[in-house]
């Protein structure tokens, strides 16, 4: 396995380094991520959230770690697949918001995903979380869109403050 980047271009030093202590052995390698670039409204999509914050551990396609399934030695389960290939579809926005501010461990889901919440605002979360959702586009499981499953989830328990989708 090639070594892990573990650079994040343009984020502090806390952020940097609570990602690379996040981010277990078993990390996939990935290539450098471009650092994130205020958009025309002065606040970044959710595409640049995730080059800069999500893609040094979930892959720059959103394509997680091979055996994201697996445990470490700490029991705990490397970065999964973010581009429709795992579970994530399977939450509700409201779930998903949470588990990016709060982090894995911080809900009890066993993960080393760390907590965003004083990296973010409300609305970088929600674009992340809607950029992530372009990655399921088309994609179907067992003869239906996972997107329409996920949408329909998340009508009882949408993003904190809003509506699903927005």
């Amino acid at each position: 396995m090639r070594s892990t980047l573990r650079i994040v271009v343009a984020l502090g030093l806390s952020v940097a380094a609570g990602l690379a202590m996040a981010c277990s052995a078993s990390a996939p390698d990935l290539q450098q991520v471009a650092p994130s670039v205020a958009s025309d409204a002065g606040n970044r999509t959710g595409q640049e959230v995730f080059a800069s914050t999500c893609a040094v551990c979930h892959g720059s396609e959103g394509e997680g770690v091979e055996d994201w399934k697996v445990r470490d030695e700490d029991g705990r389960l490397p970065p999964p697949p973010l581009n429709g290939e795992g579970h994530t579809w399977h939450h509700s926005d409201g779930v998903l918001y949470r588990i990016v501010s709060e982090g894995g461990l911080g809900l009890g889901f066993g993960s080393n995903m760390p907590s965003f919440k004083d990296e973010l605002s409300r609305e970088e979360i929600v674009a992340v979380i809607e950029y992530v959702k372009t990655l399921w586009e088309g994609k179907e499981i067992d003869g239906f869109l996972i997107l329409d499953s996920q949408r329909e989830l998340s009508v009882g328990d949408p993003y904190p403050g809003g509506e699903p989708g927005e």
